[in-house]
């Protein structure tokens, strides 16, 4: 969503970094944007096949802004084109990459250690070995969610917001119960796998600088977000 300015050099740095993963591919969903992202997602998909690199960039739009119809889309069609993949894992991510590779770096450190079914795994900046440097602001809206999400719903989870690494055995059973669309979607999609009691592990990441200001307002999101958390208890509770 409007991320013109830093797009075609992000996605020539994942390119990169894919290309070492066989069978890796990347999908652009781009969100009620106002600048140039959609031609631009257009043109990079047409210049990764035309240069072979051996990871299609494939682009995708979806009219509502708001990054949760992105992820909701990304999974749809990672699920509508790997349904006989169920290990295959999808990866929800922000366009500027605000953790560079660090979180992809973490997770196939440990995947290779972890044993039994598959797990959910998230670049978290909860846990306390990642560097982030924030605002006080930001950074005590953050604690304030994560202490209303336990209050509320229960959630054992640090971190909600990250980047989410899910298998696509788990996003098959998972999304059709997600409604959010909004900043809400990963913490509704978590919730759902946390009481599935499908095993989730928090990696530590390193917080890049941002190239932009933020579009998070901690007040104006933060009471949609509570509002959302509300909701969510009461659809979902069970006497």
């Amino acid at each position: 969503h409007n991320e013109e300015a830093v797009l075609a050099a992000n996605v020539q740095r994942l390119v990169q970094q894919l290309s070492e993963l066989p069978g890796s591919r990347v999908l652009l969903v781009e969100n009620g944007s106002r600048d140039g992202s959609w031609p631009l997602c257009q043109q990079l998909a047409q210049q990764a096949a035309a240069a072979g690199t051996g990871v299609p960039v494939l682009a995708f739009r979806e009219p509502a802004a708001g990054i949760g119809h992105a992820y909701h889309r990304g999974l749809q069609e990672a699920l509508a084109s790997h349904c006989a993949e169920p290990q295959r894992y999808a990866v929800l991510t922000a366009a500027d990459l605000p953790f560079g590779f660090t979180d992809l770096q973490g997770v196939l450190a440990a995947h290779g250690q972890a044993q039994g079914p598959p797990q959910l795994w998230i670049g978290s900046k909860a846990h306390a070995q990642s560097v982030v440097a924030v605002d006080t602001e930001r950074r005590l809206a953050t604690r304030a969610y994560g202490l209303a999400r336990r209050l509320i719903l229960g959630m054992r989870t640090a971190e909600s917001q990250g980047t989410v690494f899910v298998p696509l055995a788990v996003a098959r059973a998972i999304v059709p119960q997600v409604r959010a669309r909004g900043f809400f979607y990963s913490t509704e999609f978590i919730y759902f796998v946390e009481r599935a009691q499908i095993p989730i592990v928090e990696i530590p990441v390193a917080l890049e600088a941002s190239r932009r200001a933020s579009t998070v307002r901690p007040l104006k999101h933060g009471a949609v977000m509570a509002a959302q958390l509300l909701e969510l208890r009461s659809r979902s509770y069970r006497p």
